[in-house]
């Protein structure tokens, strides 16, 4: 039932209102900031952030206010962890690749080629293995995360003008990744030259030609509107990008239980809401993406991900997440 703001307030009284909220308060409400690195509308990880704040401020009769920063306004992700763990901002929608950098066991997920499809993802990270990862963000890095949500789409491979329909076309191509050391040996593992970067970096490093493509999915892709500077897809279908909803423990202490317990039940409505559209979201971006004028190319990855295992079990080992590859290989 929606917690009513009179109710919140009262129960909570001045002092404990104070504790909650000292950092920001407006007219008696807790006010939170959410950052994200993409643009509004429909994008994955808006949509995630934008469904939750709609549900926990309707849930908490606007006691809660979420106010949402898109499109790196905070800064770019890595800066934008820092601050979460410091408890300045206080929810963060992203990958899970951002965090491996700082949380090296979470990069299990981002395993090239590991994922066969979105049911095998939700069936292991709804599972123990997700609640375990959990754990270890809380401890380990002063973050937890309240849900877990999808990329709209596997992520491919994008070139600006080199079409390539086979992996060996890949060798030489300077191609953007993530600044997290799995997806750099990913784009390695497919024989391209990874090149990390900052995500707002992107579009001009694409236009300039500092970069001959990135990798991402269809659906980031089209709300990013890359295809003005990037003609041709591959795909690789290499990663899946599991997202997640970041809260910081710092934040997470400061609310009162009966608050805390509801915006966890909003996040987990929230993704579930989120995941329901990615399949439909990938679908019609590609569709519009060829309308836009890029080609799109399939491509036999079987070689690929048969390398990949010899990743797997080298990064699980080096990485101690023994248990945790298991459970996803099945």
């Amino acid at each position: 039932m929606p917690l009513r703001r009179r109710d919140f307030v009262t129960g909570l009284g001045a002092a404990a209102l104070a504790s909650a909220c000292r950092a920001r308060t407006e007219g008696g409400k807790i006010v939170m900031r959410l950052s994200h690195s993409m643009a509004t509308g429909t994008t994955a990880l808006h949509v995630f952030g934008n469904t939750f704040r709609r549900l926990a401020e309707a849930a908490t009769d606007g006691a809660v206010l979420i106010r949402l920063f898109p499109s790196g306004t905070l800064g770019q992700e890595r800066e934008v962890v820092q601050q979460l763990q410091e408890g300045l901002v206080d929810f963060m929608v992203s990958g899970t690749a951002i965090w491996g950098s700082v949380a090296p066991k979470l990069q299990v997920f981002d395993f090239p080629f590991l994922w066969r499809d979105w049911s095998h993802v939700h069936g292991v990270i709804d599972s123990t293995v997700g609640a375990e990862a959990a754990d270890y963000l809380a401890a380990s890095v002063r973050m937890r995360p309240l849900a877990w949500g999808d990329s709209f789409g596997f992520r491919q491979v994008i070139t600006r003008s080199r079409a390539v329909s086979e992996p060996s076309q890949l060798a030489g191509l300077k191609i953007r990744t993530i600044q997290s050391p799995i997806y750099v040996k990913a784009v390695e593992l497919m024989g391209a030259s990874p090149t990390p970067m900052a995500f707002g970096e992107v579009y001009t490093s694409l236009q300039t030609g500092v970069i001959d493509g990135y990798e991402h999915d269809a659906s980031t892709t089209l709300q990013q509107r890359f295809y003005e500077v990037a003609r041709h897809m591959a795909r690789t279908r290499h990663i899946a990008g599991v997202l997640g909803l970041w809260a910081s423990t710092v934040t997470l202490a400061r609310l009162p239980a009966d608050i805390r317990t509801t915006l966890e039940r909003c996040a987990r409505e929230a993704a579930t809401t989120q995941r329901a559209m990615g399949p439909q979201e990938d679908s019609a971006a590609a569709t519009q993406l060829v309308e836009r004028g890029m080609a799109i190319h399939e491509i036999d990855n079987r070689g690929l991900a048969k390398a990949a295992e010899r990743l797997w079990e080298t990064e699980g080992r080096s990485l101690g997440v023994g248990s945790w590859l298991e459970a996803i290989r099945g």
